[in-house]
């Protein structure tokens, strides 16, 4: 009988221990925001996953496969191993080029790329496939197959009048298309050695030139697919090629999703992401069943409150990244600052809305809080009061980075006469800055706000 009334004695201790412990957290209800869908790759496999790779046939793609004395040819040496970095990636690779249209090249004919008389015709200039480079083409065969990888190599020499109009439209439509199922587009930029023409040219006046005496001129490689075979071929390039610090070469990502992943789903917030703040008074951190960080302790008015996040964490490598970021509060307070004794309807939810504020660098966000327009510090609010703050970190609009990166090789028609007239030995790609910023515009239509983290603070506020 005594035994039995111990037992019953013990239980119940541990029924109140236990919900005690529940009433711990004296968390408001709460209605937390659930991360976006960040679609950077899918689970197709490789080994049932086909390349394509695109070759642009336009007689000004000729001047890269004759060697000129004293300088790197970078666009042989990538050409002759893209079959092998093909097969990273994929399980089948097949091969084309491109110019006025779109021609199969058989496997066993791949080592023509980068011969001269690959680029050649003797048919008439209407017959010929190098009169002109319609880069839309391998974009409007992206759109159908998404499950693949293409691959372009091209010089992106574009005039204005490709880039307006219909003729802009055919590019535009079918990258909309690809960014829509998650895709993203890898350009990169290599500057190689060149021995040639550059056709096309344009005057101010109207009509274009011809020029012969560059020695240098970048090509690009475009990869449309998903973040992580781009990133592949982009790993694969670099490890065979770009090893020697004289190697030019540029990289960026269009894509419509930027963010790299939602912290809290990993964990990734930690007590020391506050600075000082473990050392306040009955500090406590923990995770919640729902993946939100609360930290927990008391404080008084004087309290600065930094939260930190590293760039490098929250935004994919070469992409455009963020312009913008926001933040939505949530304020409650109780006049029952023990936990244990407060009960659901003794949280009252504060009407300010501008609690907090960010202030970036190149390298991390800082989240100042209890620094916005509506809140200060903490000596705008009562003290001898216990708050619950929830804090949501949205990435609001991308970026333009990769408009900077290409920035210094690029030209503009009005320009190119004038520059040409300087008889540079280093070529620029024409109009390169506006495709890729027509290619961002594309990415930034398509791009949500995006949830990057949520935490929460659970404190006593003292005088």
């Amino acid at each position: 009988m005594t035994n039995n009334i111990f037992k019953i004695i013990a239980v119940l201790g541990v029924f109140t221990f236990l919900t005690v412990e529940a009433k711990e957290n004296c968390t408001p209800e709460l209605k937390l925001a659930q991360p976006s869908s960040i679609a950077q790759s899918t689970n197709t496999d490789s080994d049932t996953k086909s390349v394509f790779i695109y070759f642009d046939q336009s007689l000004s793609m000729q001047g890269y496969t004759k060697d000129q004395p004293g300088q790197n040819n970078l666009y042989v040496n990538v050409i002759d191993d893209l079959q092998q970095i093909a097969e990273n990636v994929g399980s089948k690779t097949y091969y084309h080029s491109f110019g006025k249209a779109i021609v199969p090249i058989k496997e066993n004919k791949i080592s023509q790329v980068i011969k001269p008389s690959f680029y050649d015709c003797t048919s008439s200039a209407a017959d010929c496939n190098n009169q002109e480079s319609k880069i839309h083409l391998p974009f409007k065969m992206a759109k159908t197959n998404p499950d693949g990888t293409y691959i372009i190599v091209t010089d992106l020499f574009l005039a204005s009048k490709q880039l307006v109009g219909g003729t802009l439209s055919q590019l535009t439509k079918p990258l909309k298309s690809i960014l829509k199922k998650g895709k993203s587009v890898g350009i990169i930029g290599v500057m190689s050695s060149f021995n040639g023409t550059i056709y096309d040219i344009p005057q101010r006046e109207g009509g274009t030139i011809s020029y012969t005496e560059a020695q240098k001129r970048p090509f690009y490689i475009i990869v449309i697919g998903d973040q992580k075979d781009i990133n592949q071929v982009k790993k694969n390039l670099e490890e065979q090629h770009f090893s020697d610090p004289g190697d030019q070469y540029k990289y960026t990502l269009i894509t419509s999703t930027p963010i790299l992943q939602n912290l809290n789903q990993n964990k990734l917030i930690t007590e020391d992401d506050i600075k000082n703040i473990s050392k306040a008074d009955n500090f406590k951190f923990e995770y919640s069943d729902n993946f939100l960080p609360i930290y927990k302790f008391d404080t008084n008015n004087k309290r600065n409150l930094k939260f930190k996040i590293q760039n490098s964490n929250i935004i994919v490598p070469g992409s455009t990244g963020v312009s913008s970021f926001k933040i939505t509060n949530t304020l409650w307070s109780s006049k029952q600052i023990n936990c244990r004794k407060i009960n659901d309807g003794d949280w009252k939810k504060d009407k300010r809305l501008d609690i907090s504020s960010i202030v970036r660098n190149e390298k991390e966000l800082n989240v100042r809080i209890f620094k916005g327009s509506d809140v200060e510090s903490l000596k705008k609010i009562f003290w001898g009061r216990r708050y619950f703050y929830l804090m949501e970190i949205y990435a609001q609009k991308p970026g333009n980075l990769s408009e900077e990166t290409f920035k210094d090789w690029s030209i503009r028609d009005s320009d190119a006469e004038e520059f040409t007239a300087g008889n540079p030995t280093e070529f620029k790609t024409l109009n390169l800055t506006k495709i890729i910023k027509i290619l961002n515009s594309v990415a930034n239509d398509e791009f949500n706000p995006t949830l990057i983290a949520s935490l929460a603070l659970n404190f006593n506020l003292l005088k």
